[in-house]
């Protein structure tokens, strides 16, 4: 079961409200009757197996607030969020002492595991001390109820991050993370997941000419001394404007994701320098709307498979990589297929947020995977995303969400 969060707007006052509001409703939902009956699938079984939030989102006091309440809760996904050091909307980079700081809260934590972060703190104990950085978490709760932490910075600088100012120019960081899954029952195999940050995802050039995360994962030179075979989920916490198309006339426009996005979904998919994410699920997390004004949204999952639906949900949309066996040509992104179904050879789809907010300060997209892609019989159709959902959060007093089904709240 996986959980992405949309935001309506970037706003960092709010952030911290939202995070922890979000989390809460999805461990202890608040009941909602539906047609004679109190039920919502977001109520069923675990919450989530993953949960992932965008970009600079989370205020560093948000986590640990967090990360102090889990004594409470037994079990809990993955949490993947970005962080910041407070709520001000000046900065979302971490200054040296601003991360000392965190680092010494989170190892005053009750039940903590102080060697999760050892790597982390080892690498930054290197660094210079003028240098910010971008940082993003990944926690859960282990078998035996313990806080587990992956702390992990930004590697890759996005064009927004490059300032005079140094305190807002991001540096680029050159510790990778992955985070295996060893589940505790014998039925089950382990899951890697790795976490990034929004450009981190592209294969750009760095300044410390190290390759970018997909690939130094994949290369020969991995810092890992035995690397998992399979990465298989991919969450990225973004903040990153998306493709407008159409004529101006129609408002909204539609949106697609911008170009480096998709060709690293491709790449994932097929590139021999990138065999460990050949079967990789991505999820990204994204605000409706950016800093600044202008927009983003389109919060989703890519695989590499056929989703064999038109549409998984009203509020989400399909923007699939294929060709058409009638027309020919060569592959390529298509967010309509004109035809018969058997009329197109599709290789991967994005499956998106893609209907328009009204009131709601965020909406939280929840669908189950049937499986992993690399553990699904090939004698069998793989199942695409399925039991798709929408939860809507609207402010009901400055400081409180309410929340309801996408359906229920609609008007």
């Amino acid at each position: 079961m996986v959980r992405l969060v949309e935001p309506s707007v970037y706003a960092p006052a709010a952030h911290g409200d939202i995070f922890e509001q979000v989390i809460m409703e999805l461990i202890n939902p608040t009941p909602r009757a539906m047609d004679g009956y109190t039920r919502t699938s977001f109520q069923a079984g675990a919450p989530f197996d993953l949960l992932t939030f965008p970009e600079a989102f989370a205020p560093a006091e948000a986590l640990l607030s967090v990360l102090r309440s889990l004594s409470q809760v037994q079990t809990l996904g993955c949490i993947h969020v970005g962080l910041r050091p407070d709520g001000d909307d000046e900065n979302h980079l971490f200054s040296n002492a601003e991360i000392t700081s965190l680092l010494k809260a989170l190892l005053a934590i009750p039940a903590i595991v102080p060697q999760d972060l050892a790597s982390f703190r080892s690498w930054f104990e290197k660094q210079p001390a003028h240098f910010h950085f971008n940082l993003g978490c990944l926690f859960t709760l282990d078998v035996d109820a313990r806080p587990r932490i992956c702390i992990h910075p930004k590697l890759v600088r996005s064009q927004y991050e490059n300032s005079p100012l140094p305190e807002k120019t991001m540096a680029e960081a050159n510790l990778l993370s992955l985070v295996t899954l060893l589940p505790a029952d014998k039925r089950y195999l382990s899951v890697t997941i790795q976490p990034l940050i929004c450009s981190d995802a592209l294969n750009l050039p760095t300044d410390r000419a190290t390759p970018p995360p997909l690939t130094a994962v994949n290369s020969a030179e991995t810092p890992f001394d035995i690397p998992p075979d399979h990465i298989d989920v991919v969450s990225i916490s973004t903040h990153t404007p998306q493709v407008e198309y159409g004529p101006q006339a129609t408002q909204p426009r539609p949106r697609e994701w911008h170009l480096e996005f998709r060709d690293t979904f491709c790449r994932a998919a097929q590139d021999g320098e990138l065999p460990r994410h050949h079967f990789a699920t991505f999820i990204l997390s994204n605000f409706e709307t950016l800093k600044g004004g202008s927009k983003g949204g389109l919060s989703g999952i890519f695989q590499p498979i056929d989703p064999r639906e038109q549409q998984l949900h009203r509020a989400v949309g399909l923007n699939r990589y294929g060709r058409s066996k009638i027309d020919g040509g060569n592959n390529g992104w298509h967010q309509s297929a004109p035809g018969k179904p058997g009329d197109w050879q599709w290789r991967g789809y994005i499956a998106a947020l893609t209907q328009p907010s009204k009131d709601e300060a965020v909406r939280v997209l929840g669908f189950n995977l049937s499986s992993m892609l690399r553990d699904s019989s090939m004698w069998r159709p793989i199942g695409a995303p399925n039991s798709c959902e929408v939860l809507l959060g609207r402010w009901q007093s400055p400081n409180h969400l309410a929340f309801a089904d996408w359906e229920a709240g609609q008007t």
